[in-house]
């Protein structure tokens, strides 16, 4: 078992861990697909580029591609491995100094690991006693996502990502009217913008009234969740304040995460 204290950027987990021999910080995000450095560091580290690139779509559909490279080595609380592949970008993200890059559940492969947001430790290798949840596990080259299923206030069960790096519930905007959302009500806060990819967005800000739920687990749920509607190409997103409330187990091998109750 290897366990390591992170603190949080806001809702996002961050991690120090130990890339090609240098101590440094990454986030870990269950969404970010593919583990990607940053370019200081992968010069830093000489990590020599493969000459391919990765191409994937963001959830609002757009395709984003970074160029890949070779890391020696990535260890997390002490469990490491060795010739990955990964991306590399120019994280230039206000307030994310002292921050290298995005760790992904590629790193997991052939290990559990447990997200307790109780203790706020992150242990690899540990099978906790819990509530398992089958999931799908999409995986393109180093690239790892997981979904699961959820049960919305309107009765539809729903797939959505499991995805650290968001916070609220994020669902595809064909579900607003179903749940009793009108996007066009003043109450509902609307926000335009312009991501960091060029994309035009439109995102709407309320609260559900009701319960969401796994299907399979109806004791894991959430009351009233935030959501944001935008066209995504997803159902939805499951983020931070739903897995918050429980000690989270990514078990790739076996296909599944196990909910258990969080630590002190």
């Amino acid at each position: 078992m290897h366990s390591v204290l992170f603190e949080y950027l806001e809702h996002l987990v961050v991690l120090p861990l130990t890339a090609g021999g240098v101590e440094t910080r990454f986030v870990f995000d269950s969404g970010i697909g593919l583990t990607l450095l940053s370019e200081s560091l992968a010069r830093r580290l000489g990590c020599e580029a493969t000459g391919q690139v990765f191409s994937g779509r963001r959830m609002s559909g757009q395709e984003v591609s970074v160029p890949l490279a070779a890391l020696d080595s990535l260890e997390v609380g002490g469990y490491e491995r060795s010739g990955l592949t990964v991306g590399v970008f120019d994280l230039g993200i206000p307030g994310f100094e002292g921050i290298d890059g995005f760790l992904s559940l590629d790193q997991f492969a052939d290990a559990p690991v447990t997200v307790d947001y109780g203790s706020q430790h992150v242990v690899v290798g540990e099978r906790p006693s819990g509530v398992p949840v089958a999931v799908r596990v999409d995986r393109d080259g180093p690239s790892t996502a997981v979904h699961m299923p959820l049960d919305l206030p309107s009765g539809r069960t729903v797939s959505v990502e499991v995805d650290m790096g968001s916070d609220d519930l994020i669902l595809d905007e064909r579900f607003a009217a179903e749940l009793g959302v009108d996007l066009d009500d003043p109450a509902v806060r609307k926000v335009e913008g312009r991501d960091e990819t060029g994309h035009d967005y439109v995102r709407h800000f309320t609260a559900l009234s009701g319960v969401v739920r796994v299907p399979t687990a109806p004791e894991l749920a959430q009351r009233d969740p935030g959501v944001m509607f935008q066209k995504i190409v997803y159902d939805g997103l499951v983020g931070h304040s739903f897995l918050r409330n429980f000690a989270v187990t990514f078990d790739l091998p076996n296909e599944r995460l196990i909910f258990s109750t969080l630590s002190a």
